[in-house]
């Protein structure tokens, strides 16, 4: 029988990654197709890596390019 602390640890981990997992969508605020330095700016995580992610070096991100967040 699960305790009241590992059901809560469980929960709150399915909760971070909910919140963790945006869709291309979220970012793409101009609806361009395309994620900007800007548009990426609202999730560290996302700028901590956004140079990695940018495959062919345009300053942006493709759906292509993000799927590998």
């Amino acid at each position: 029988m699960y305790s009241i602390k590992t059901l809560f640890g469980s929960l709150l981990i399915l909760s971070s990654s909910a919140a963790l997992a945006a869709n291309f969508s979220d970012f793409d605020k101009n609806q361009d197709g395309l994620i900007s330095k800007d548009e990426a700016a609202v999730s560290q995580a996302l700028s901590d890596i956004f140079d990695a992610l940018d495959a062919n070096k345009d300053g942006k991100l493709n759906e292509t390019e993000f799927s590998h967040y």
